[in-house]
């Protein structure tokens, strides 16, 4: 599954959203996008196998952004 994640310079999740598919049913939304503020950044994971049975708010709580080496990745906070 993939996330679409914004966290600030220190790693702290700001946002977390699940990317999506509404299938063969209207979704309203014609033009979407996400902006950061400085010292914002905006990331796209892959969400790691053992995490996805746990809620987004579950990870947006418990869990920080590592970009130290190379794309971002998921440690608890």
């Amino acid at each position: 599954m993939k996330l679409s994640i914004v966290s600030d310079q220190q790693g702290r999740i700001l946002s977390i959203s699940q990317f999506g598919d509404v299938g063969d049913k209207v979704s309203g939304i014609t033009n979407a996008g996400i902006s950061v503020e400085p010292g914002q950044s905006i990331h796209e994971i892959d969400l790691p196998q053992e995490l996805e049975k746990v809620s987004l708010l579950d990870i947006h709580k418990s869990f920080k952004l590592d970009v130290s080496k190379g794309p971002g990745r998921l440690v608890k906070a």
